[in-house]
């Protein structure tokens, strides 16, 4: 990356009527959480010890495994005490400041909307609810109880209390898709930041952009067949939009 391209980049986010940022893990490891298919990823971690992380991020393995399940999940209100970077902190800036910038993001970690940014689509839910597994009955951090064996239960029914995120095996929900599609093709500029588009139905959701302009901020690059990339920014995503803000 070089200063050339950073000035195509910002050229092209001043002349977009709408800018959709689809993000993953990599948006909020400067942070501190970690990302998941890294070389340190969480799944790579996973594998390294010869466990399958889809085997283990499923419903049936929490039903199965709820004492295994929890032991090893973070905590909820642990997590909540994780600041917003520079990277939710600049694109919550730029949508105040009245460009309109729309999230589409795989985190459940809520750091956008805490950074302030109000168009924000959670695909994949959030870990800041949790809901019983049996009657739907939905808790926040606070209110969770959990057994001898440390498995938050129902107050209602005893049933396990499950994080509200979608897990391997499961779908986002309908219209979280649909709102995702019609964002954006409505979008000029696309920026893919911080994922390795691994997921789906996440990663067909490009698919849908009829815009101008592609740009990845990625530490690593993407292969991404289905559309012409038309700018990388290698590095961290929090750093790039640091260097992009500096330029406005």
């Amino acid at each position: 990356m070089n200063i050339e391209q950073l000035h195509i980049a910002n050229q092209w986010l001043e002349e977009a009527n709408m800018i959709v940022l689809f993000g993953g893990a990599g948006v909020s490891t400067e942070s501190g959480l970690p990302d998941y298919r890294s070389q340190d990823g969480q799944y790579s971690r996973m594998e390294q010890t010869n466990e399958d992380p889809k085997k283990i991020m499923n419903r049936r393995y929490i039903m199965q495994h709820p004492e295994k399940f929890f032991n090893r999940a973070p905590n909820q209100s642990s997590q909540m005490l994780i600041e917003p970077n520079d990277a939710h902190k600049i694109l919550a800036k730029w949508e105040k400041s009245g460009k309109d910038v729309r999230i589409i993001t795989q985190n459940v970690d809520g750091l956008h909307q805490r950074a302030g940014h109000r168009f924000v689509i959670e695909l994949h839910g959030n870990g800041r609810t949790s809901y019983c597994m049996t009657c739907g009955r939905v808790y926040l951090p606070n209110e969770v109880e959990r057994d001898e064996q440390n498995i938050p239960r129902c107050h209602v029914d005893q049933g396990i209390v499950r994080p509200s995120v979608v897990f391997f095996g499961e779908n986002p929900k309908a219209e979280d898709l649909q709102k995702s599609i019609d964002t954006i093709k409505q979008a000029d500029v696309l920026i893919i930041a911080g994922t390795s588009l691994s997921v789906y139905p996440a990663k067909n959701l490009i698919n849908h952009f009829k815009g101008d302009k592609v740009i990845v901020i990625n530490r690593e690059a993407l292969e991404i067949q289905q559309l012409k990339v038309d700018l990388f920014l290698e590095g961290n995503v929090g750093q790039i939009l640091a260097e992009l803000d500096a330029l406005r």
